[in-house]
């Protein structure tokens, strides 16, 4: 019902012939990633090769080549999170690539093969490894099957030879292929990874421990008898905040576990 005095406001003529000022030099934003915060660059390949460059792990063309191939996989592969809990460009960046990659630098790019890595998860450090030294012999050891299936397909995308997946939980009796090397990245502590290659890892055999600063306590437990300390390497990222410790052990002799 209608109110006579209180009146009726007609609704404003449009001025057609008005915009805003700055219609014309309004552009939409970059699309970024899914869970990518403003501040975080574009994901692209000259801004991985920039980012590895600043944390101390410059790439040549075709390994960084590679590596974007890679990225692109793990973002679209990984919407349930399930290969890794990262999902920030620069974070992935900085905590799963420039972590691994570094190490080839340390270790003077000479690596033990054939090397397992322990819990691979998506393949770190493992795959990284590939991705830099190719001539090395991988086994990826991951019992997840999504991820089993994610690094079979991330190996066949990327061309890679002279690499495999052991789809099955580690332990001494489930993994007996003969290496010369293992490495992991927090897996467990020191002393409960070591007996886990009692009938894989040869004698003179390198024992590869990617650890935080919080190692001190792990090297203070008891460890097997049949390996030795041969290195305690301490260092950070650089343009990070990240402190990281290199710990090898060689295997010294065969002792019953």
């Amino acid at each position: 019902m209608n109110h006579p005095q209180f009146g009726r406001k007609e609704p404003p003529t449009p001025n057609w012939n008005s915009r805003p000022a700055n219609a014309h030099a309004s552009k939409p934003s970059p699309q970024r990633a899914k869970g990518q915060s403003n501040n975080e660059a574009v994901p692209s390949r000259e801004k991985l090769g920039t980012l590895l460059t600043s944390y101390g792990v410059p790439l040549s063309g075709k390994i960084l080549d590679k590596l974007w191939i890679y990225h692109q996989m793990l973002r679209k592969n990984n919407g349930d999170q399930d290969l890794t809990r990262l999902i920030g460009f620069e974070t992935i960046v900085q905590r799963h690539y420039a972590d691994c990659l570094i190490l080839h630098g340390k270790m003077k790019e000479k690596w033990p093969s054939p090397m397992v890595d322990i819990g691979t998860g998506a393949g770190f450090p493992g795959l990284m490894i590939k991705l830099v030294s190719p001539q090395t012999e991988i086994i990826l050891s991951e019992p997840r099957p999504r991820r089993v299936e994610f690094l079979n397909m991330a190996i066949r995308e990327l061309g890679m030879t002279g690499i495999s997946v052991f789809g099955h939980k580690f332990t001494s009796r489930s993994f007996t292929t003969p290496v010369q090397g293992a490495i992991t990245r927090a897996f467990e502590s020191i002393a409960l990874t070591l007996p886990r290659l009692g009938s894989s890892l040869a004698v003179g055999g390198k024992a590869i421990f990617m650890k935080g600063p919080g190692v001190d306590e792990e090297l203070n437990e008891a460890l097997p008898p049949d390996y030795k300390l041969i290195r305690d390497d301490r260092y950070r990222i650089a343009g990070t905040t990240l402190d990281r410790a290199l710990i090898i052990l060689e295997r010294t002799g065969k002792f019953p576990s």
